[in-house]
């Protein structure tokens, strides 16, 4: 008869759904557990080792119920007398290293830092280390091993610059959407160490993309530096990749088009497909209706600049990420970015340019039309006058328009908070105010203008992740063939669920889901949404990140002020979103973002392009022009909302 297996118990910090899972495998452990219990492999022994954090934690006896706190507090001793002896009779333990099982091996360099360290000599160490295939990185998880071994690993980095590169960028740089990983370096390590470990890694054959892009952004700190040389490597080799990349696409690349044409169904036609991304408008209605107001209008209903809540359509969406991209990395005070935000980026660019260069075929200029707004019907309208804004002169060079647009957008973006806190804009008291504001504190005339989740609503992660996410166990279910849904939310607004075809790995998700009021069993069995108010508030929040109460149902506006008062849900009074604020400090500024455009900057301080690089500047103007059309949005919007 072979060896017993064992379960493959793994523990879970903080509210992780696979906790019931790994708890009832926890628990058939136990139950095999008699005296004298002898464990026959070091997996085993781990396993051992790891059910004991469940039992330290209380997480095994609320599983269990207090009834069973006298037999598991005998079965523990059992398992941990187990682990003891098994332990202390194995003296080489690192002959056992390779046995260890992936899941268990930061657990193994645990108990080897707190049991074994006298009896690991360095020469056997660098031994086990050099015949692993892949690089070692649990071992620098924990502070005593390192220590007791520091030349010996600080070798062992220098010579595995890729490996040693993923631990120091994770350690100073990477930003993952887990938790951070918490790694202990060799204090022998030096800072030219760390640069050296880099400046390796750029001369492998293919680097990481993603890597060789943040280290050309470094913010250089006392832990983690680059010199310019090694900055400008970096640059270069992400520029050769790049353009690798590039000509691999486009073979299969996707197609932007925009086009003015005749006989277009509905008016306007979008696509986005990997095929084609683009805007197809009717030519001959665009030219009936060139008046200023259906021009801006034009950016809301025909080029979708904003959604219809009226918050800019231009900002990362993690649902519309890829799964590598939702689930990688970035540098801590990087924005993130995807695939599908770079193609609405390019046809958004696309559509502005298009539409700039038809009105100027009709002697319309874009610029006189944004004046147009700020001077004239902003005061008609609303009675708002002070605004004063002066575009420059479209005869002008691209750079001179550059230099000049820019802080156009932070004055109108004073002037409003002025006028929202004074109700007048006074010239001279903007004037008197040098310090640019924030985009993200100018203020809105609508209280509970927008709605966030509060930073501790657990309730809101964990129905996200069993009923919004596309990697939830609760999506497949083979009894129901190929017609599966992407999502769990999917399946039960469209098609219906019963309890029969449950699996055993995804009851765990459904209890809680019954328990906490989203779903309820039928008689019958089938599975429903209940408490559709909220569920659809949170879905909303996964998919935008905030809610605009004032666009919605007066239903829903009452759940929202109940989510409010159970501190679930906050609220802000500006201007713009969250994440609106970021997108256009990722343009305008680089003190947020490190991998920011710093349009603002570099013609402010003379660092764009040579004068002469028009297409640049062009591109760039054409990207002031967005967001100062987005801005021009949602401060008429914000004037049209009705409430206090």
């Amino acid at each position: 008869m072979g060896k017993e297996k064992y379960k493959g118990v793994e523990y879970f910090d903080g509210p992780d759904l696979a906790k019931g899972y790994m708890l009832e495998k926890a628990k058939d452990v136990y139950e095999g557990l008699e005296d004298n219990h002898i464990i026959d492999n070091i997996n085993k022994a781990l396993e051992l080792y790891t059910i004991d954090k469940y039992v330290k934690d209380g997480l095994f006896l609320q599983y269990l119920g207090v009834d069973k706190e006298e037999w598991l507090q005998r079965k523990n001793k059992i398992a941990n007398a187990s682990v003891g002896k098994y332990i202390g009779s194995h003296q080489d333990i690192l002959a056992e290293y390779n046995d260890v099982d992936f899941r268990y091996k930061e657990i193994y360099w645990k108990i080897v830092g707190e049991r074994k360290l006298s009896s690991i000599n360095e020469n056997e160490l660098v031994q086990v280390l050099n015949e692993q295939e892949h690089f070692v990185w649990q071992i620098f998880k924990h502070k005593k091993v390192v220590d007791c071994f520091d030349n010996v690993l600080r070798s062992y980095m220098l010579d595995n610059p890729e490996g040693s590169t993923n631990m120091v960028l994770d350690k100073y740089l990477i930003n993952h959407l887990r938790e951070k990983e918490k790694f202990n370096l060799p204090a022998s390590l030096t800072l030219a160490d760390k640069e050296k470990i880099i400046s390796d890694y750029l001369d492998i054959e293919r680097p990481n993309l993603n890597y060789t892009r943040l280290l050309s952004n470094v913010q250089n700190t006392a832990e983690f530096t680059l010199n310019a040389r090694t900055k400008l490597k970096s640059k270069r080799v992400s520029e050769s990749l790049e353009s690798e990349l590039f000509k691999g696409e486009t073979k299969r690349g996707t197609k932007i088009v925009v086009e003015f044409k005749e006989n277009v169904e509905g008016t306007v036609k979008h696509y986005f497909t990997l095929k084609k991304v683009g805007t197809e408008v009717e030519k001959s209605w665009l030219e009936e209706n060139i008046d200023y107001p259906t021009i801006l209008n034009n950016f809301i209903y025909i080029f979708d600049f904003v959604d219809k809540n009226m918050v800019s359509d231009f900002i990362y969406k993690e649902m519309y990420a890829g799964i590598f991209e939702r689930f990688g990395f970035s540098h801590n005070k990087e924005y993130k970015t995807s695939q599908v935000f770079h193609l609405r980026e390019s046809l958004s660019l696309f559509q502005i340019h298009v539409y700039y260069s038809f009105l100027k075929n009709k002697n319309i200029n874009l610029e006189d039309v944004i004046e147009w707004f700020f001077n004239e019907y902003l005061k008609e309208e609303f009675g708002i006058e002070g605004f004063n804004v002066k575009l420059p002169p479209t005869g002008n060079p691209s750079f001179e328009k550059c230099k000049s647009i820019f802080p156009t957008i932070e004055s109108i973006i004073k002037k409003y908070r002025f006028y929202i806190e004074d109700g007048v804009i006074d010239e001279e008291l903007v004037e008197m105010e040098s310090k640019p504001l924030p985009f993200s504190e100018c203020p809105s005339k609508t209280n509970n203008r927008y709605v966030y989740l509060h930073k501790d609503n657990e309730e809101a992660i964990i129905v996200r992740n069993i009923m919004f996410s596309d990697q939830s166990d609760m999506t497949y279910f083979p009894n129901y063939g190929d017609k599966q849904y992407d999502t769990l939310i999917d399946r039960l607004d469209r098609d219906k669920l019963y309890r029969k075809d449950i699996e055993d790995y995804q009851e765990h998700s459904l209890e809680w889901l019954i328990e906490n009021g989203f779903v309820k069993q039928a008689d019958d069995g089938e599975i429903l949404l209940v408490n559709r108010n909220r569920t659809i508030i949170y879905y909303r929040i996964y998919t935008d990140g905030v809610i605009v109460p004032t666009k919605l149902p007066e239903v829903l506006q009452k759940e929202i002020e109940k989510l409010i008062t159970e501190d679930k849900l906050v609220t802000e009074k500006t201007l713009l979103t969250r994440q609106e604020s970021d997108y256009i400090d990722y343009y305008l500024n680089k003190s947020i973002f490190i991998n920011g455009h710093d349009l603002r900057n570099k013609y402010l301080h003379g660092t764009s392009a040579s004068y002469d690089n028009e297409n640049t500047h062009y591109t760039n103007y054409l990207h002031a022009l967005r967001l100062l059309i987005t801005i021009m949005i949602k401060i008429n919007d914000d004037l049209c909302t009705t409430g206090n």
